[in-house]
């Protein structure tokens, strides 16, 4: 199968406290002043849209219901022994169970239930049976086996096809029979201890409990695992690009493969780090975020210079890479950014911020949130100019993106997008559906949010899964669990 570039392609459960009975007595057609003191928002992972231009890192935020301020929260992974405090948390582990609690309210949120690729849309409802629409030969319909299932706890998607993993711990592909990642192997379909997987754009990679992993799809892109590779026990995390692989291992080494001219020849001086503690891609480049604060690349060789002045920042907190360019987050609250372009170097009005508290992107733009609740955006495409009635808000909370569109999700839950009006830039069809809104997700050129009433809505291209309310899905898929009284 021949390669083709994307860019060019595409030019342990806790118990909750009750209800008050003064929030039971409120009508239940205004979902959110049911929610009595903490309120939740922000998309769980879903970085895996062509498995490139996305971040690794997705920002949740907790605020009063009421006055809609942020607050103090307490945030753990289910079975977990420790927790994080703050009013922001990072969520890199979207696969588990997330508790979110304050001395009021304790809040369960659900693992990551809506998954895109190019064409289709995927989602995991909350009996663990699945729900997809879009084109249909790209994933957009279910297999019989696959309608079949009730046991489903995670979607991962690659350019054109979708992978779910059982409880069991087995896992099943479908989707285009061009893209290779679409058929699971026999060897690896009898696993059934396989904890995660991870997307690239054309290969999946399956985390087993033993802390190995098993790869299918296009073999020049990773679908082949090195041996050196395949014996090892102790991967953590992976993550895909258009054309290789890089996994995490738990002594803080990195390994990569796939082709060897887009990322998947690790340098030896990389090999050699034991303080990895990020992967992040920008299609054709792998980077690395250390535990000191540095940053390192490889891969295409024509975009892996690093500015000095940026090489040389002990203080990166996160990474994101679009097309052939990276941001990286400072803990100053200002951010950086180099690449092929002039125009992915942040403008002096923008690198001169001090309170940027996340950073993002679509195929050729980055967007910046403040701590103030603003946007800023740099780079190239409609994105990069954000429109007029998003530049006034000053209450946004969470940043979603996909190719070339971007949406604001404000904390009274409305959500509002700009960009390319055909990949989702232009919300105004559903406009009225786009409140009470906890989460917005991106396929390639759509948008699916999830309100906190369980209603689903999609739009953006018609013919890859942008089709309006998703009636299927209706009270049967939730950002959270039901508090239990």
């Amino acid at each position: 199968m021949q390669l083709i570039d994307a860019d060019q392609h595409f030019s342990r459960p806790l118990r909750k406290n009750a209800m008050t009975r003064k929030a039971d007595q409120i009508q239940r057609s205004d979902p959110d002043k049911r929610a009595v003191g903490l309120l939740v928002m922000g998309a769980r992972g879903c970085r895996q849209v062509i498995g490139t231009f996305r971040p690794q890192h997705w920002r949740l935020v907790a605020l009063d219901a009421v006055t809609l301020k942020s607050i103090e929260a307490n945030w753990q992974y289910e079975g977990d022994s420790q927790s994080e405090s703050g009013t922001a948390f990072f969520d890199t582990r979207h696969r588990e169970r997330l508790i979110v609690s304050t001395g009021k309210q304790r809040i369960t949120l659900n693992p990551a239930n809506i998954i895109g690729n190019f064409p289709a849309v995927c989602a995991l409802r909350n009996d663990g049976k699945l729900h997809a629409w879009g084109w249909a030969e790209n994933g957009g319909e279910l297999p019989e086996n696959v309608r079949a299932l009730k046991d489903v706890v995670e979607i991962a998607s690659s350019m054109a096809a979708f992978a779910v993993r059982r409880a069991s711990g087995h896992v099943l592909a479908w989707g285009s029979a061009d893209n290779p990642s679409s058929s699971v192997p026999a060897k690896i379909s009898a696993m059934n201890d396989i904890v995660a997987i991870y997307g690239g754009a054309y290969v999946f990679v399956a985390r087993r409990s033993n802390g190995q992993i098993v790869a299918w799809g296009l073999e020049e892109a990773g679908g082949r695992l090195p041996d050196e590779i395949a014996e090892l026990n102790d991967i953590v995390d992976a993550m895909g690009s258009q054309f290789a692989f890089a996994a995490l291992r738990s002594s803080g080494q990195v390994v990569a493969w796939g082709d060897s001219r887009n990322g998947g020849e690790l340098p030896e001086a990389i090999g050699a780090l034991k303080d990895v503690v990020q992967l992040a891609s920008s299609g054709d480049v792998l980077a690395i975020r250390r535990a000191n604060g540095q940053i390192d690349v490889w891969g295409n060789p024509a975009f892996t210079h690093i500015p000095p002045e940026i090489a040389n920042l002990r203080d990166i907190v996160d990474l994101v890479g679009k097309s052939s360019a990276f941001a990286a987050r400072r803990a100053n609250g200002q951010v950086v950014g180099w690449g092929f372009q002039q125009s992915d170097t942040p403008p002096e009005e923008i690198a001169d911020l001090t309170d940027i508290v996340h950073v993002t992107c679509t195929s050729d733009a980055f967007i910046a949130l403040r701590s103030t609740g603003q946007v800023v955006a740099w780079g190239q495409g409609q994105v990069a100019l954000v429109s007029d009635a998003i530049t006034r808000l000053s209450d946004i909370v969470a940043i979603s993106t996909n190719h070339e569109a971007a949406v604001a999700l404000r904390s009274n839950g409305e959500a509002i997008a700009w960009g390319d009006p055909e990949t989702g830039g232009d919300s105004s069809s559903v406009a009225p559906l786009l409140t009470h809104v906890r989460a917005v997700y991106a396929g390639t050129f759509t948008f699916t949010a999830l309100r906190e009433d369980g209603r689903v809505v999609a739009w953006g291209d018609a013919h890859k899964g942008g089709t309006g309310e998703q009636k299927a899905l209706d009270r049967l898929i939730s950002y959270a669990e039901k508090p239990v009284p």
